[in-house]
């Protein structure tokens, strides 16, 4: 993935979900807040039923968030108090845990407590309301868990809360991820370049030794040994500049586009495999029916991407490669099919092929040798030229690698 691209997800990402996290806080306060207003609301209703009945007088006071004071200044029985402040919470849902408290008027004495749990139920019958007691008190009562009991009218806002909490620490969690496989990429691409750089020295000087010893020797069985030294050194070459070929272009640099003529760029890659399919008793046919043969393009890497399907083609016939490159006109664009009559792969790995360092396989046995990159390499190539590439076989009867481009 490209770091402009990844930068993208990441400050889009982040964007989103801070704008969320923001409008989920603000709901959740919305919702907080009309349920303590409610909360409220329900709690000085039923203190006033209460007081109405022993007072005329009362007045209802939040002096906190979970405290209420009712100064009645008349004469209470504490039994009877409690018990209607019982009835009252209950007959309208609030089966929450409370404190009552009964003080004296003059000099806000307690004279009767109790912790009433929000499992209770009415046991005690109210005493008669006219039965007054001469010294005048006012009562209190206290929530010690409102806050809890408010979290749980709001059990769905809760929930939604800790979905979002932990969308937020997987995409973190994923972010991380991705820089750390983009760091190990980095590192694997740098060790690939590195290495390939340095066997493409040794190599380089054993083919300018190769032909210095070739040409002093005159011995025609010893010549034998230095061409097949020759010839291996060249496949190591070869292969040295397909790994650092593939491995090069996860940098993803920008082509140079020009304009150029593909039957001529065709031509030219045919050109290059003419002596190796002669040795296999092989050979290559151009089939030009495309009209409109001029697009944008960067030469060296499109030129590189057909060599690869080309060089695929006669890497997977078994003998004698027949080899077809075609061309025609298609909408907005030209299509070059290049054919063989190899070993095809099956259907349903048609796709797979352009994956990096996949190889088509018999069992546990590579019976071409590769790294995998040459068709991951025409995918990324083809894309970049704004084009598409599809792989059509079946086994045991041949491949077709259609490379669709646009028009200059």
């Amino acid at each position: 993935m490209r770091y402009k691209h990844l930068r993208t997800i990441i400050i889009f990402g982040s964007f989103v979900l801070l704008c969320l996290s923001m409008l989920q806080y603000y709901w959740f306060r919305k919702a907080f807040d009309v349920s303590e207003r409610q909360f409220d609301h329900t709690v000085q209703i039923a203190l006033k039923r209460v007081a109405d009945t022993v007072s005329r007088k009362a007045e209802i006071k939040k002096l906190s968030s979970n405290f209420f004071f009712v100064q009645t200044n008349s004469g209470l029985k504490d039994k009877t108090v409690d018990s209607l402040v019982r009835k009252e919470f209950l007959s309208r849902g609030l089966r929450i845990d409370y404190e009552l408290g009964i003080y004296k008027a003059d000099d806000d004495t307690l004279v009767y407590g109790n912790y009433i749990p929000a499992t209770a139920e009415v046991s005690v019958e109210p005493e008669a309301v006219d039965d007054i007691e001469s010294i005048e008190k006012n009562f209190a009562v206290y929530f010690p868990s409102r806050k809890a009991y408010l979290a749980t009218q709001l059990d769905v806002w809760i929930f939604s809360s800790a979905v979002l909490l932990l969308m937020m620490f997987f995409f973190s969690y994923a972010i991380v991820s991705l820089l750390r496989e983009r760091r190990f990429s980095e590192l694997k691409n740098d060790f690939i370049n590195n290495m390939t750089h340095e066997f493409k020295t040794p190599v380089t000087n054993i083919q300018i030794a190769g032909e210095i010893l070739k040409n002093k020797m005159t011995d025609e069985a010893t010549r034998v040994y230095v061409d097949i030294l020759m010839r291996e050194n060249n496949k190591l070459r070869e292969k040295i500049d397909r790994v650092l070929l593939g491995a090069s272009y996860d940098y993803r640099r920008k082509p140079a586009f020009e304009t150029i003529d593909v039957h001529k760029l065709i031509e030219d890659c045919a050109e290059t495999f003419e002596l190796k399919l002669k040795e296999r008793n092989g050979r290559i046919g151009l089939q030009f029916d495309a009209r409109t043969t001029l697009i944008l393009a960067d030469r060296e890497l499109l030129a590189d991407a057909i060599n690869n399907v080309i060089d695929n083609a006669e890497k997977f016939s078994p003998c004698e490669p027949r080899i077809l490159v075609k061309t025609r006109d298609v909408e907005k664009g030209i299509e070059i099919n290049i054919i063989d009559r190899g070993i095809g792969v099956e259907r349903r790995l048609a796709k797979k092929v352009f994956d990096k360092f996949f190889r088509v396989t018999s069992g546990n046995v590579h019976n071409v040798k590769g790294f995998g990159l040459g068709l991951n390499f025409v995918r990324e190539v083809v894309r970049s030229h704004h084009g598409e590439v599809r792989l059509i076989s079946e086994l045991n009867k041949g491949t077709e690698v259609k490379i669709f481009l646009p028009h200059a």
